[in-house]
């Protein structure tokens, strides 16, 4: 008898392969998570991403900045969940049936989640046009790219928003 496969575990299969193979190339790959935040596409380096999984129930804290959603439980650990797009200064996220929940990297130390309103799977920027590089303003932004149909993706470093002072102080 075929055993059923959970999408979650499909999903969590395939990034732990990825994050393998990237640690095993080396630090230097060109693979990216593609992700939509409110209007913008954005892309994000595998070891910077925990998880991704369907928005479970988000529990609102008050006296906190209209961009931080609340917390959620993922399996008994407690994470922050910040609605990005309304941090970048975007319209506030819109929870759907393609939203989902990425849950950064481990790595860090910290149970920081965010809202994506879209998972575009892997893109791979040497296939891209360096557009603009690093911006003062948003340290996050590493560069942007542009792709062949001409669509803008702006490259996310996690480890920067989740080391930058206004991100971290969610009360109002």
């Amino acid at each position: 008898m075929a055993r059923r496969l959970n999408l979650q575990e499909y999903q969590e299969n395939i990034l732990s392969r990825l994050k393998a193979l990237e640690q095993s190339q080396g630090a230097v790959t060109t693979s990216r998570l593609g992700v939509q935040i409110g209007d913008d596409a954005w892309l994000l380096s595998l070891t910077d991403v925990g998880e991704v999984l369907p928005v479970p129930e988000i529990h609102k804290v008050p006296l906190t900045r209209p961009w931080f959603m609340g917390m959620t439980n993922v399996r008994g650990n407690l994470y922050a969940v910040t609605d990005l797009s309304a941090f970048f200064g975007g319209r506030p996220a819109r929870l759907g049936m393609e939203s989902r929940l990425l849950l950064a990297g481990g790595r860090f130390g910290v149970n920081a989640a965010f809202v994506i309103d879209r998972l575009f799977g892997l893109r791979n920027i040497s296939d891209m046009q360096l557009k603009e590089s690093a911006r003062k303003d948003a340290p996050w932004q590493v560069n942007i790219y542009s792709d062949a149909s001409a669509r803008e993706w702006r490259e996310m470093e996690i480890s920067a928003l989740l080391n930058n002072t206004s991100f971290m102080q969610v009360a109002a």
